[in-house]
């Protein structure tokens, strides 16, 4: 059998001349050592600073990140008070007498009565997958098309919850629109929609 290497044939390769070209990879390790003189120091500050600052990430790549992370977080906090009902009574929209009676929501069914002056109560009942099942009551104040109310859940599970509300009722009072809130807020939960269930 053949011997593959032989000490007699082995041939040392040249070596690469040196250069001092600024961009080889001994002119960066040179560039990054420790200078030990004042002077050295200078120049070292020097040649960084006329060196300019390189990001992995482009630019462009950092202003749409900051963009599309700005328009998500707007429309998450700022899409509620966008959709909130505006509280304005219409005088040529009048409801008394009018919505006593089923509406037929996204929590399910609500049934709406109406008390003397003004006074409106209601019940509602749904589901909720964490929640159970929840019982929900509204009393509140109808003036022309608007009623301002206080809700009150109670699941099986959790404590009670309750808060404010606004439902803002459409021409012919036959459907209504609406937000809901937590504490002193009419908005700062969700909102609501509902429409007569005919018998």
């Amino acid at each position: 059998m053949q011997k593959l290497w032989s000490s007699k044939n082995k041939r040392s390769q040249p070596l690469p001349p040196e250069s001092e070209d600024e961009s080889s990879p001994a002119a960066e390790v040179l560039d990054h050592e420790a200078p030990t003189s004042s002077d050295g120091v200078l120049k070292y500050f020097s040649k960084l600073l006329k060196k300019p600052f390189k990001s992995p990430i482009p630019a462009s790549w950092l202003f749409f990140a900051l963009g599309v992370g700005g328009v998500t977080i707007a429309a998450i906090f700022g899409l509620q008070y966008l959709t909130a009902p505006d509280a304005a009574t219409d005088s040529n929209l009048a409801c008394k007498s009018k919505i006593n009676g089923d509406w037929q929501t996204p929590f399910g069914k609500v049934t709406l009565q109406e008390q003397s002056e003004n006074l409106v109560s209601g019940k509602y009942e749904y589901a909720n997958f964490e929640r159970g099942k929840i019982a929900g009551e509204l009393t509140g104040k109808l003036s022309n098309n608007v009623i301002i109310f206080d809700w009150k859940e109670t699941p099986k599970q959790l404590p009670q919850q309750q808060g404010k509300g606004i439902l803002v009722f459409g021409e012919g009072c036959k459907e209504f629109y609406g937000s809901y809130g937590t504490g002193e807020s009419t908005n700062n939960f969700g909102n609501w929609q509902g429409s007569r269930l005919t018998k």
